[in-house]
This record gives structure tokens, C-alpha cells and sequence, in this order.
């Protein structure tokens, strides 16, 4: 026997295209969020690499008896310092590491301090 089909439900087409339309939006959203994140952590992995060699540095110009200005490249960072006499037996040190992020902006971190040297 054939019993007549009573209360089928289903969607219809246009309630279909609304939720594909919904759900294609929402996957735009996450896109766009996981590239934020990207962008972010290669800023973030610039600014650690480059204040572990600032540290490095400024480690460096403290071993010297009377340090002097320089600059040098290591990996993608470019390392600039300048040692300047602050009074008799001080000296000002400002170090600058600069990169250049994959868009193509440079981005730059700088540190300055004051030290104690046996020169005069």
C-alpha cells in the first residue's frame, strides 16, 4: 500500500542558499582573523629575535675597557649602536636593531643606557 506522504518537511532552496551565504561570511571572518595572527606573530617573533641581540650587544660593549660606535648585520637584523661620552668615566650607548618585515616595512627597536667605563 501507498500511504499519502503527510507533513514532509525539508528545506527549500532558498533557505539553502541563505545558510551557504551565512556560513560563507563567517569563514571570510576566519580567514581574515588567521592572517591577523600571522601578522602578528611574525611582529612578535622580529621584537624577540631582536632584543635578544640588543641584550647581546649591550653585553658585548659592556666587556670593552672603552667601547666605540659600530654597526653589523646578523640574520635579517641590522644592529647600529653609538657610544657617546656622557662625563668622565660615563659613556651613553643607544643600540637600534632594524628588520625588514615581509610586507616590506622596516621595523625598528632601540635601547639606551648609561655605563660605567675605566676610560677616561
Amino acid at each position: 500500500m501507498n500511504l499519502p506522504l503527510i507533513n514532509q518537511r525539508g528545506f527549500t532552496l532558498l533557505e539553502v542558499m541563505t545558510s551557504m551565504l551565512i556560513m560563507s561570511f563567517a569563514l571570510l571572518l576566519l580567514l581574515h582573523l588567521a592572517m591577523v595572527a600571522l601578522d602578528g606573530n611574525t611582529w612578535a617573533s622580529g621584537t624577540t629575535s631582536s632584543t635578544q641581540l640588543l641584550q647581546e650587544k649591550l653585553e658585548d660593549l659592556r666587556s670593552m675597557a672603552d667601547p666605540i660606535s659600530g654597526v653589523d648585520t646578523v640574520g635579517e637584523i641590522t644592529r647600529e649602536w653609538q657610544v657617546t661620552n656622557a662625563g668622565t668615566h660615563l659613556r651613553q650607548i643607544a643600540i637600534e636593531a632594524s628588520w625588514l618585515t615581509p610586507d616590506s616595512i622596516v621595523q625598528s627597536y632601540t635601547i639606551n643606557t648609561l655605563m660605567k667605563t675605566d676610560a677616561p
